[in-house]
């Protein structure tokens, strides 16, 4: 700037006037930029969306499937609209598509392909009709014949091959690349499938029609009359049945189940109806479409899939009332279900503003399960949801509003994230703007700066510092708390909080600003609060004592409302006192946590009788953590209670950590080889093995015929022990259970066996080799690492 300044005043050396003008100019240049403020964020390589000539509007496919050859043949009509006059190309998603025709309006197009995409070519585009009157552009029919034998990864044929005899046979597909041509678009659909008419087909929208063809097989076809993402399509094909349901509205509902499973219907799919009650009132918008299914699939690498109106999950997720505690369906099954809404009817409009689908449904997920199961059970949840973020946080700093964070950003830490944004805004301010924002964008697409105008127009109130905070920018605070006495200058005391906000600040990262609550708790039972914001780098917070009363403990933002970490060092007297007596849950587990220091001879008193008048098992089993290393009878006999507690979760904590099982309590722990849980029996038998070595037979005698639950969790645990005893007739049922013709948990946890008993041969190595290439990253990954540990054993 300083240069052509003096380039302008040499020009302009005989005008004064002008030279003063440029001067006073080029001054308040200064003082403008001096004042410039610059915002730094993360490019996101996800926030472009793709080049689209065409707008596709409706899809009318014809597909059947030759399952023992991973075959599928149909035809695919898409209805669309040009974007622009002139259209270079039109590029469908198609890989290992043979295609045999493309037609458009009837007319014959040229086409090739080239790697996984269908291009057709520029010179072969018809000209597309308009109407010249008002310059509206008519719709076109865009035909596509083809067959496929696609890789697994888009569509998954399983159990058809002869290796893989005995396993479930299914087709199916959680998105429709691999077996239709796929371009990214909102549409409706009319989908008709023919199969064996032995097997059930399952799909997006209402079913219209199964038809009996001549040849044995059924025609389903269903339609999808409202539009939705035409990447959220599913196909589910197998030996099912399903039971109908309805929502306190009369909103269909299908329960899908495996056939030979209808005992598993009302554990698995517990609570549905009461999951439509809950979120159609929280969003204040009902359900968008006409009815509701799901459907367990074998060999799923994921949890569920949300896929519009019909929503796909792991079969390890069909449970029965043994399974429950271990891993049930309720907080999968409301996620998908939330995601109708977020994802489905509301799409976020690029991958950088994934958050706007997954943190939601996460949110709304974790506040159903609040509901039904309460506020302890929710804080157990927030506090596995901290865990994760601040693992995150160790590897980088990307922020929620991005597609790079991982899951634990747009999952886990967008949900808390959306619990701030409701506790900072108020909930009647939340749920309006909520509401807005799904009326505003139903059935279309949303970026965030979107959400943050319906949460403007809805209160008046502009929050962009929050999305600036804790959307767009990454890290999360790191505050550090002192406490002290102030008196006045009349003999008044305060308690004084001294806060430091101590996380890395740079152009990517800032101060938080954040509305923060301090407690004083007295010992005669009364509490002082304040609540302030803290926005800067050093904040003094005071909290008078008018009535001079002896404080019991401290506490900074009570119940953990805000996400962060903190350091606020307390004495022992008034950690305890908070471990006995703060009001929430989760203060209290903090308390014993901050105790861990503290040496078992100084405390176990304290600890034991707060073992006896907790409730929630996660604060219950950080007490048994801190007493396992006393042998005293009193801490003894609080681990028998433990190990015959009502609570599966107490038990586990207590088996695990008796290492080894004390003579006193083997009669006790003997008792959980029958326990209500499987993971408790097998952990029971574990132990026992361990600690009784002479007992081994009389254990797997009691055990011989249990299998347990995902992956044969008993029967493989029972392998180990047998096979480490010297039982080696029982190697090949290991081995067997590395095959194809078992589903994923079995063959990971048969290889992880294997490996921890270094045994490798051919027929091991052979199943290893076609593990390694499955399409479920976790079974290809434990077979892989099987592999490398058998090469390094050579």
């Amino acid at each position: 700037m300083s240069a052509l300044f003096v380039r302008e005043t040499r020009n302009l050396f005989f005008c004064p006037y002008i030279i003063f003008f440029a001067i006073g100019i080029f001054f308040h240049m200064e003082r403008v930029a001096a004042q410039d403020k610059t915002i730094t964020f993360y490019a996101d390589p996800a926030g472009i969306p793709p080049d689209l000539p065409i707008t596709i509007k409706h899809l009318t496919a014809h597909v059947s499937f030759i399952p023992v050859k991973n075959r599928v043949t149909g035809t695919a009509e898409f209805t669309f609209l040009p974007n622009r006059q002139h259209i270079d190309s039109i590029v469908f998603h198609a890989p290992d598509f043979d295609v045999s025709s493309v037609t458009i309006d009837d007319q014959n197009v040229k086409y090739h392909q080239t790697g996984n995409n269908l291009v057709i070519d520029p010179g072969s585009i018809p000209l597309l009709p308009s109407n010249p009157k008002q310059g509206i552009l008519q719709t076109s029919r865009l035909l596509i014949t083809y067959s496929a034998v696609p890789l697994a990864g888009p569509i998954y044929f399983i159990g058809w091959q002869p290796e893989e005899s005995g396993k479930r046979k299914q087709i199916w597909a959680h998105r429709p690349n691999g077996w239709l041509p796929y371009m990214d678009g909102r549409i409706t659909v009319d989908m008709f499938i023919t199969f064996d008419g032995r097997y059930k087909v399952f799909s997006n929208g209402e079913r219209l029609d199964v038809a009996e063809n001549s040849d044995g097989t059924k025609t389903w076809h269903y339609a999808m009359k409202k539009d939705h993402p035409f990447f959220s399509t599913a196909l589910v094909i197998g030996d099912y049945n399903y039971k109908t349901g309805k929502t306190s509205r009369g909103l269909p509902l299908e329960f899908w189940y495996y056939s030979d499973m209808p005992d598993r219907v009302g554990t698995t799919y517990m609570y549905t109806e009461l999951m439509f009650d809950f979120l159609e009132k929280e969003l204040d918008f009902g359900y968008p479409y006409p009815l509701y299914r799901e459907a367990p699939v074998i060999d799923y690498m994921y949890g569920a899939m949300e896929t519009t109106t019909s929503t796909v999950f792991g079969d390890y997720m069909q449970i029965t009332p043994r399974s429950w505690w271990q891993r049930n369906y309720v907080n999968v099954n409301v996620h998908e279900l939330a995601h109708q809404w977020f994802g489905n009817c509301v799409a976020h409009f690029v991958n950088r503003d994934v958050w706007l689908t997954e943190s939601f449904a996460t949110y709304y997920a974790k506040m159903f399960e609040k509901s039904i199961f309460g506020e302890d059970y929710f804080q157990n949840i927030r506090n596995d949801e901290m865990r994760l973020v601040f693992e995150a946080a160790k590897k980088n700093d990307y922020p929620v509003g991005g597609s790079q964070g991982g899951v634990q950003r747009v999952y886990q830490k967008g949900s808390l994230v959306l619990e701030m944004l409701r506790d900072v805004m108020g909930e009647k301010g939340f749920q309006d703007a909520i509401s807005r924002y799904l009326n505003k964008y139903a059935f279309g697409y949303s970026e965030t700066n979107d959400f943050v105008r319906c949460v403007y127009e809805s209160t008046g109130k502009p929050y962009n510092w929050f999305f600036e905070e804790w959307i767009l920018k990454g890290g999360e605070p790191d505050y550090l708390v002192r406490d002290s006495i102030c008196v006045d200058s009349l003999g008044n005391p305060s308690t004084m909080f001294k806060v430091w906000q101590m996380q890395k600040v740079n152009d990517l990262n800032g101060l938080f600003k954040m509305p923060v609550e301090f407690e004083v708790h007295y010992q005669d039972g009364d509490i002082d609060h304040m609540k302030t914001w803290i926005e800067k780098q050093y904040t003094e917070v005071s909290v008078p004592n008018r009535q001079k009363k002896s404080i019991d403990f401290l506490l900074f933002d009570p119940n953990r409302k805000i996400l962060k970490k903190a350091t606020f060092v307390q004495p022992y007297e008034k950690l305890l006192a908070q471990a006995q007596r703060a009001a929430n849950m989760i203060d209290r587990y903090d308390a014993w946590v901050a105790l861990r220091p503290e040496p078992v001879s100084k405390k176990s008193q304290f600890l034991i009788t707060a073992f006896h008048k907790e409730t929630f098992w996660l604060i219950r089993s950080e007490i048994l953590q801190q007493l396992a290393a006393d042998h005293s009878p009193e801490s003894v006999e609080t681990f028998r209670e433990a190990l015959r507690d009502a609570d599966a979760n107490v038990r586990k904590s207590a088996l695990l950590l008796l290492n080894p099982v004390p003579d006193l309590l083997q009669s006790t722990v003997e008792k959980l080889l029958f326990d209500s849980s499987y993971l408790n029996v097998e952990y029971a038998l574990e132990a026992l093995c361990v600690s009784f070595p002479g007992h081994v037979d009389q254990y797997l005698d009691l055990t011989r015929d249990m299998e347990g639950w995902r992956g044969k969790n008993i029967r493989m645990m029972w392998l180990s022990v047998a096979l480490k005893s010297g039982k080696m007739e029982y190697l090949p049922e290991l081995i067997g259970y590395c095959s194809p013709q078992y589903e994923f948990e079995t063959r990971m946890n048969a290889f992880n066996l294997l490996k921890k008993l270094n045994y490798v041969d051919t027929e091991t190595r052979k199943y290893a080799e076609v593990a390694s290439k499955h399409w479920n990253n976790k079974l290809s990954g434990v077979a892989r690492e099987y592999l490398k540990n058998s090469e390094t054993a050579k």
